[in-house]
């Protein structure tokens, strides 16, 4: 489960779990890549078991819409560009959506005021000011933040503080009437309200100002209840304002009127709040929403959109989500349960018809295949992910924390031997005439240093090597640990979407009428629609594919520092001129049990010197040479001991990392996995793959469109090579009887069942179909997922897609 919850769903702890992945739109040939935009909806009441999706009406029958558009922004040097575009962004698609400007307003900072209240920061023109980073000069010589006045075109902002917000319900509550719609969108920061992290706060402007759950939900109380409030919220911790829900129940049953979408879960930050984020437009819950509004109308759609899209840790959530974990953990209490087994429990009953659960199916796949990873059809199939990936994710940041430590420890030691050198430049770039220059008169001198700098550190070749390299590895680590943040926010989202599936089979199946009717209630609310259709898609962004885990791995074991196992201090400059040592002689101040440190025989207080022919001669040099030494090979240090002198004998070990297994794609040329506990259902279907191949394996679905349209060319392929194909689906045998009822064309002679999905975790499939094809000799020889006629089966030599 998502979210662990008391039988109080306002009051509940947060408990998230953590895990992985973002994403890219993939071909529409495959039965994950079908638009979401096309989704089929679903009425309240079906026969399939479980509660179909209502659509609201739109906007030209839905009543008046009224807009709040909220950036609080706190005070100037927090109040980021990045808020006003969003403002601007979502501002522009209302009013082509037709929206008037009479009934948008703006909170923004300190509003109309010419006071400036944005903080702009430009990129950092010099590309090798990295060489600046860590030392005494990195602060005065980057680009400094300039303040503006925050502006919209042709709108008076009026400023984001409790008492204009409560003066704007006021005056504007008693023109709402029933049928009409509010829609409150934040993009903002926010905080997390550790004593209740269901009350948590938007950020407003001015010192200590915000506005809680508990302090919004009197404001939309104030509201006709028969008016629908929908809510768009980005800032962290915006989970806890799925809360507004219970704004008018008194027993805790929703009714149905405010609703919303959410970047994250409420006790997650948000995507502004991670440093690989900062600086970059464009990125994140808040743009990916608004951009998908302006492919499709429907907020729920939308909302699907970003799950696929987005590529930061988000964990976009809605209203009726939270209400579906709400009462799945009261009953699961009620059944002395625990709520991921209760959820397991009900995704069986709701995959005995996978045929009415397609498009949650296709955007699992979908999901899946962005971000490399297997589509999961329970909550146990993610649960080493869950467990393992924060502290893979830690791990990565301990690395990366390490390594730019050391790069900045070195590019220190670099400029100072620089700047003795060349001792003109001390005065040039002292504190005192830098604070007298302008922005463009420090940028000339930043660019004159960096030019005299680059030049003397590449003459040093054995430096610019040291630098090079640990700036490699700090910034692939920094890269990695925020990756692992987004594989952690992507088995979140997929967690969500399955927890959701089994939450609509209680409600259908178990829930109180209360209950039913409430989610119902909220399905209409969120079904909000902003026109009949939207503009022209905005062209999509081509990005770097995801990189895969096996991918992952092998970044690992690249930048994976060697660990010594001590913790230490330079030996004070009194110590080292009465003992005659370099100046990069290390105290050990700590030795950790079982570590290579203790191992070697090195004791707290020892004076590490560094190897004997070549003493440490740099502030922390100790760190960088552990780190950048070849691990399990022994090095020789020379160690003072109060009197006397050693020679120790240290074998540098890898940082300890587990990594949990996540299934994926054979590699090419690796043994085929075996086809364990599989059920035949029709012919004979192998275990081992090794011998007796070569073999064709076709994952599908009864349900699959592009499953069926493979099917002749299957056939003509099984013929014609003479490999045996193996289809193999994990659906049940009556769902397979009701299928060939109504097939009559071909399809292969074998046909296995994978019910407990062993086979499909262990191809890590990811959609349907998929493919593999294993040669003679049991080895995978190609993998692929989807159909088109175009392009054919995926197997080296085979020429259907250009027969006439």
């Amino acid at each position: 489960m998502l979210i662990s919850m008391s039988t109080d769903p306002r009051h509940r702890p947060s408990g998230y779990l953590l895990a992985l992945l973002s994403v890219l739109a993939l071909s529409a040939a495959a039965c994950p890549t079908t638009d979401l935009a096309a989704r089929r909806p679903r009425s309240t009441t079906g026969t399939q078991g479980h509660p179909k999706r209502t659509h609201g009406p739109t906007a030209g029958t839905q009543g008046r819409i009224q807009v709040v558009l909220i950036n609080g922004g706190g005070r100037p040097e927090s109040n980021f560009q990045s808020h006003l575009l969003h403002v601007k962004q979502l501002y522009r698609l209302l009013r082509r959506l037709g929206v008037r400007r009479a009934d948008i307003t703006i909170f923004s900072a300190d509003g109309s005021d010419p006071q400036d209240d944005l903080a702009v920061r430009e990129i950092q023109p010099e590309t090798d000011f990295w060489l600046l980073r860590g030392t005494r000069l990195e602060s005065s010589l980057r680009t400094q933040i300039r303040y503006e006045s925050s502006e919209v075109y042709g709108v008076t902002l009026e400023p984001a503080t409790r008492a204009a917000l409560g003066g704007w319900f006021e005056r504007t509550a008693p023109r709402l009437r029933p049928g009409d719609t509010l829609l409150i969108y934040v993009t903002d920061h926010g905080t997390k309200n550790e004593e209740d992290s269901s009350n948590n706060r938007i950020t407003l402007w001015g010192k200590e100002e915000s506005l809680t759950v508990t302090e919004l939900r009197k404001l939309i109380e104030t509201l006709d209840p028969g008016v629908r409030v929908v809510a768009l919220m980005s800032q962290c911790f915006s989970g806890a304002f799925a809360n507004l829900m219970y704004s008018r129940a008194a027993d805790l049953t929703p009714p149905g009127n405010v609703c919303g979408f959410f970047s994250s879960t409420r006790d997650r930050p948000a995507y502004g709040c991670y440093p690989e984020n900062r600086d970059k437009d464009n990125v994140g819950h808040s743009f990916h929403f608004i951009d998908a509004l302006g492919a499709t109308p429907s907020f729920p759609e939308a909302h699907d959109r970003v799950l696929v899209t987005d590529r930061t840790p988000d964990v976009p959530l809605k209203t009726s989500d939270v209400y579906l974990e709400a009462i799945l953990a009261t009953a699961a209490h009620k059944r002395n349960k625990q709520p991921d087994e209760l959820v397991d429990e009900l995704l069986l009953e709701a995959w005995r018809n996978k045929g009415a659960w397609e498009p949650e199916i296709r955007l699992l796949d979908r999901i899946g295949q962005a971000f490399g990873y297997f589509s999961p059809r329970s909550l146990s199939e993610l649960k080493e992910q869950s467990n393992l990936l924060p502290d893979i994710s830690q791990q990565f940041q301990s690395y990366s924390d390490a390594w730019q430590a050391a790069l900045g420890s070195l590019a220190a030691e670099n400029l100072e031997r620089f700047i003795t050198n060349k001792p003109s430049w001390e005065e040039r770039v002292s504190s005192v005439v830098v604070a007298t220059l302008d922005d463009d008169g420090r940028r000339a001198l930043t660019a004159a240093l960096l030019e005299d700098l680059a030049a003397y550190t590449r003459a040093d070749t054995a430096t610019a090597g040291r630098l090079d390299l640990l700036r490699e590895k700090a910034e692939a680590t920094k890269q990695a640990r925020y990756r692992m943040q987004v594989r952690l926010g992507v088995v979140l989202r997929m967690e969500a979407v399955l927890t959701s599936i089994a939450g609509r089979v209680y409600v259908a199946k178990y829930a109180t009428a209360a209950e039913r009717k409430a989610y119902e209630a909220l399905v209409a609310c969120e079904t909000l629609a902003l026109g009949e259709s939207g503009p022209s898609p905005t062209t999509p962004v081509l990005r770097e594919p995801f990189p895969s885990y096996d991918d992952e791995l092998k970044l690992a074991e690249r930048v994976l520092p060697g660990w010594m196992g001590i913790r230490f201090k330079q030996a004070s400059p009194t110590r080292r001129e009465r003992l005659g040592l370099k100046p990069g002689a290390a105290s050990v101040v700590t030795v950790y049990p079982d570590s290579p440190a203790q191992e070697a025989g090195l004791e707290v207080g020892d004076i590490v010197l560094g190897p004997p022919d070549e003493p440490f001669t740099e502030s922390h040099q100790i760190r960088e040479w552990v780190m950048t030494a070849t691990i399990d090979e022994p090095k020789w240090l020379a160690v003072r001991r109060e009197e006397q002198m050693l020679r120790l004998s240290l074998t540098p070990k890898p940082y300890p990392l587990k990594w949990p297994a996540l299934p994926g794609p054979p590699k090419e040329g690796s043994p085929a996995p075996a086809l364990k506990d599989l059920q035949p259902y029709r012919g004979e279907v192998p275990v081992e793959l090794s011998s007796g191949g070569p073999y064709f394996l076709f994952f599908w679905a009864t349900w699959c469109a592009p499953c069926k349209a493979a099917l002749p060319e299957i056939a003509a392929f099984e013929a014609e090579r003479k490999t045996p194909v193996i289809a193999i689906t994990d659906e049940l045998p009556a769902q397979i009887d009701a299928f060939f009822e109504k097939h009559d064309g071909p399809f292969p002679e074998r046909v296995a069942v994978d019910e407990f999905r062993r086979s499909f975790l262990a191809y890590g499939v990811s959609g349907t179909p998929f493919f593999v094809f294993v040669d003679a000799a049991g080895r995978v020889q190609s993998t692929a997922t989807g159909y088109r006629p175009d392009q054919g089966l995926p197997v080296a030599g085979w020429s259907w897609a250009k027969r006439p």
